[in-house]
């Protein structure tokens, strides 16, 4: 019950009832069922990743062949040419330098064609790990369904018939989506078998590709028309039609399984036949010469000892020797200046005794020529690292004298290192003089103007006062265009008031006389247009007498002193100025003079807090911290205006106002930073605590900190270090180098007025340099021959091996052309079993996805996994069903236009081994393409019994 909790001890009969029991178990085998097509979902993942390798490893190797192609095709080149230098050739010293080229170009192609083999072994072991993979999949695959029948045995019917459908379509899936793996496969095995094979096809086995291809065309050609067929029903859906067409696709399913069959007894018919076996014969023949062959260039699956191959690589492997060299010792001159050079050292060359020499060694030729392969950095054979050192000589040697151009690039190089020692010389002297500056501030308060600091701050602050000066006069600009638009539209209302008013005063004066009246309408009649000052001039001169007139003018007077006309007419006023062209213009320049001020505002700050401590740190010069052993005064002293305004505010003016009224104007909240509060900011004065911490700072700059001082811990010196100092210690302590980390500036410039001397004992140095160099390019080639001659011992095996190798690949061909004239027998009739085959496969996967569809519309299933089956969902299928079936037939229609042309080039002679390589791979990217689509269609049923098993075992 729902609520309670049952307790059980061993006492009490516990046993369930035979329909529990039944369901528990039922339930137990389908949750093995569903781990097992999790697993084939992971065993199929596993074989995604192979393949990706597989595919990246085939582009690897496409462009390795094409390479390999090159340098094949050159070497046959080459041959042919030398083949004409051999016959005609008059001496026999001519002849026999033939005859090496001849035999040095066919080692190099079988070089190339034992380095293709390696890198097709590579692409192998990918596809075979592929292909394992992929049948480690279809096993877990196997063995789930089995599971799932386990589990179908205690369902209920209805629940069988759920899982029946979707296990249905996955197995129909299945099928065609292996007879399309079956095709890759073949594709992976042809494009490895390409690679490898020297030999071209024969013209029987590439007629026998067109069948082929004709085949997949008509076979594909069909389900096309079938798809269309199901598609142009889903358009206009009907049931009854729906189920009609699922039958007859049934029935053509059963015709096309006839028709295979039929061809299966054709196809023994023929292999009972004696030219069949007659062709059998002839292959088993040719095989034996090729395996007679094999034997003799050397094939370890038939005698791992013998062989022509064998006795090259095993000559190859042999141990061969190079003898220790010594030079003579160099002269005494060269001797001292080779001394202190780190470039000497780990090469070969004995400081003490002058000497250079490399000791005797063992190679194989065989890890040698591999060695010629690799980057000369990489080679680690005895032989390439004898060279290496010889040309290392040579290399150290030619750039000790600096000595590409003579003389001349000598004193170039010189002028280089004298201008470095005279930069590093006024490096010197500038850690020196700062050091100066604070042994007198701490020895007797000598205060130095920290000129440089001051004169970084006072560019900050300059550059602020700039920036503000233009504020300021933006401001001012701001202000006089304000009031030039405000008086204008001022005083332009005040005189329409006052018009308006008088108008309105006259009027009344004489408006209760009606001849007056009379007069001013005659002249104004209602309609016409005139101003305010032209009827008020006709009154003045026509209807009022002066001393009436003048007395409505007092009474406009008192009107336009009112607040209310004041205020009427400032408000004209001031919103004439918010959208005036005058506004804008000043607005523009107040914002940019405004992006200044802000810009340079947040840099004062900063540069007042640098410059309190003195530091010295201009971008290219000399940096050392309060070399001036000096404080700032005024050390709280700071401008109100940088304090208040660090940068964070958006403007530097406000609006102003007087009695709390605005005036219309700006006003500036920030000032300049006047010269008297630079001064204070800039006052310093010596502090003994500080100087002598500069002193330390600027002794260990100027000095470093290698020679100690006595009396004071930190080695603050108030006695400078001098170059002689420096030459006695380092003579004490040979392992101490002078250079700037031991002495200081001082020992960078001493490093660098040396590095000076040295270039021009080079010079001087440079014809005996140039005489040993001589030498060791003697010794280099002498080395060279040495090596040679082990190499041309090697001859005679190599030459029998490539002749072993070229009597193989003839041997080859001879087996090709066989199986092409054997196969050619039963071509026809084995293209048909394979388009009635692949009908018979489509057919059914066809009929199992119309049946999921047909139920799925009954409320029974769903379609591409947790999609409702709906008209809409199932016309979208057949959509893309047809789009993708389309692309198949256009494959397949370019295969055959490609075999078709094949026997054309065939006829001509151009069809070459790069061109089959080439086909082999277009075919492999059409197959992996097919398959892809088989592959997702069974992928996505799958999942259908994925989901339903989840569904079964909740």
């Amino acid at each position: 019950m729902a609520g309670t909790t049952a307790t059980f001890t061993g006492c009490i009969d516990t046993d369930e009832p035979e329909g529990i029991v039944d369901l528990r178990g039922a339930k137990s085998e389908l949750i093995k069922a569903q781990a097992a097509v999790k697993l084939v979902e992971v065993e199929w993942q596993k074989a995604k990743v192979a393949e990706q390798e597989l595919v990246n490893k085939s582009k690897e190797l496409d462009n390795q062949y094409k390479e390999y192609d090159v340098q094949m095709h050159a070497l046959d080149v080459e041959l042919k040419k030398l083949e004409v230098e051999r016959a005609q050739a008059v001496t026999e010293q001519a002849k026999a330098e033939a005859e090496a080229k001849i035999a040095e170009a066919n080692r190099n192609k079988a070089a190339w064609e034992n380095k293709m083999a390696e890198e097709a072994e590579i692409f192998k072991a990918a596809m075979l790990n592929y292909q394992t993979l992929t049948a480690q999949a279809q096993e877990a695959h196997d063995n789930a369904m089995k599971l799932i029948e386990a589990g179908k045995l205690l369902l209920t019917d209805g629940e069988k018939a759920i899982i029946n459908k979707a296990q249905l379509h996955l197995e129909s899936a299945a099928t065609a989506m292996n007879g399309k793996y079956l095709l890759l496969k073949k594709a992976q095995i042809e494009y490895n078998a390409a690679i490898t094979d020297p030999t071209t096809p024969t013209l029987e086995s590439l007629q026998a590709l067109v069948k082929q291809a004709q085949v997949a065309v008509e076979k594909n050609e069909i389900i096309l028309k079938e798809k269309e067929n199901l598609l142009a029903l889903a358009e206009d859906f009907d049931a009854a039609e729906w189920d009609a067409k699922s039958l007859e696709m049934k029935k053509k399913m059963s015709e096309y399984q006839s028709l295979q069959d039929k061809a299966e007894v054709e196809k023994v018919k023929i292999e009972k036949s004696a030219d069949y076996k007659a062709a059998v014969q002839n292959v088993t023949d040719k095989e034996e010469l090729q395996a007679a062959a094999q034997k003799v260039y050397f094939d370890d699956s038939v005698n791992p000892n013998e062989g022509a191959k064998a006795d090259s690589t095993a000559a190859t492997k042999a141990d061969r020797i190079i003898k220790e060299y010594k030079s003579e010792p160099v002269d005494n001159g060269l001797k001292s200046l080779f001394a202190s050079e780190t470039s000497f050292d780990g090469i070969g060359y004995n400081k003490s005794t002058g000497i250079f020499s490399y000791s005797k060694g063992t190679y194989t030729q065989e890890k040698y020529d591999a060695d010629l392969k690799k980057d000369e950095a990489d080679r680690t054979n005895d032989a390439s690292i004898r060279i290496k050192t010889v040309n290392t000589w040579i290399t150290v040697l030619t750039d000790y004298t600096v000595d590409e151009n003579g003389v001349a690039w000598n004193e170039n190089q010189k002028a280089k290192l004298a201008e470095k020692a005279d930069k590093a010389g006024k490096t010197f002297e500038t850690a020196y003089s700062y050091w100066d500056i604070a042994v007198k501030a701490y020895t007797d308060g000598t205060k130095a103007t920290p000129t440089q600091p001051i004169a970084d701050l006072k560019k900050v602050t300059d550059d602020y006062n700039k920036a503000y000066t233009a504020l300021n006069k933006a401001i001012t600009d701001y202000n006089a265009a304000y009031d030039k638009v405000y008086k204008a539209a001022y005083d332009k209302k005040i005189s329409e008031l006052k018009d308006a008013k008088t108008l309105e005063l006259y009027v009344a004066a004489f408006s209760s006389d009606a001849n007056r009246l009379q007069t001013y309408n005659t002249k104004f009649p209602t309609g016409v247009e005139a101003t305010n000052a032209e009827r008020i001039a006709f009154i003045k001169l026509q209807i009022l007498a002066q001393a009436e007139y003048e007395a409505q003018d007092k009474e406009v007077v008192k009107y336009l002193a009112t607040d209310a006309v004041k205020d009427e007419a400032k408000n004209v006023a001031s919103n004439a100025w918010t959208p005036s062209k005058e506004k804008e213009e000043a607005d523009k320049a107040l914002a940019a003079a405004n992006a200044k001020v802000k810009t340079a505002i947040v840099t004062i700050q900063p540069a007042i807090t640098s410059f309190k401590t003195l530091n010295y740190e201009t971008t290219g010069k000399l940096s050392i911290a309060t070399p001036y052993g000096q404080e700032v005064v005024n050390a709280d002293f700071d401008t109100k205006k940088i304090t208040d305004n660090d940068g964070s505010a958006s403007t530097f003016y406000e609006a102003e106002e007087k009695d709390n009224v605005p005036t219309g104007h700006i006003k500036a909240i920030v000032s300049d930073i006047a010269d008297d509060e630079f001064a204070k900011l800039t006052e310093t004065k010596v502090s003994e605590n500080i100087a002598k911490t500069a002193v330390t700072a600027t002794s260990n700059v100027a000095f470093g900190e290698t020679i100690k001082t006595t009396g004071n811990i930190n080695n603050d010196r108030l006695k400078p270090v001098t170059v002689d100092m420096v030459r006695d210690y380092v003579a004490a302590n040979s392992s101490v180098e002078i250079n700037e980390a031991n002495f200081g500036k001082l020992g960078a410039k001493i490093q660098a007025d040396d590095a000076v001397k040295d270039c021009q004992a080079k010079i001087d140095a440079a014809e005996t340099i140039k005489k040993e160099i001589t030498v060791f390019e003697g010794v280099l080639a002498d080395l060279k021959a040495e090596i040679q001659a082990n190499t041309d011992l090697m001859k005679p095996f190599i030459e029998e091996a490539d002749k072993a190798r070229i009597a193989l690949n003839d041997a080859k061909a001879a087996v090709k052309k066989a199986e092409a004239e054997r196969d050619a027998l039963t071509a026809e009739v084995e293209a048909d079993i394979e388009k009635y085959k692949g009908l018979v496969e489509d057919y059914d996967a066809l009929v199992q996805e119309v049946q999921k569809q047909i139920e799925g519309i009954k409320g029974s299933a769903t379609l591409d996994q947790d999609v409702p089956v709906t008209v809409e969902a199932i016309l979208n299928y057949w959509k893309k069903a047809v789009a993708d079936q389309e692309y198949i037939v256009e494959m397949n229609k370019q295969a055959l236009a490609s075999a078709e042309k094949n026997i054309e080039l065939f006829n001509k002679g151009e069809y070459t081994q790069a061109y089959v390589v080439e086909q082999k791979k277009i075919a492999l990217d059409a197959a992996k393409a097919i398959y892809d689509a088989a592959k997702a269609v069974y992928d996505d049923a799958l999942a259908d019994v994925k989901t339903i098993l989840e569904t079964l075992t909740k």
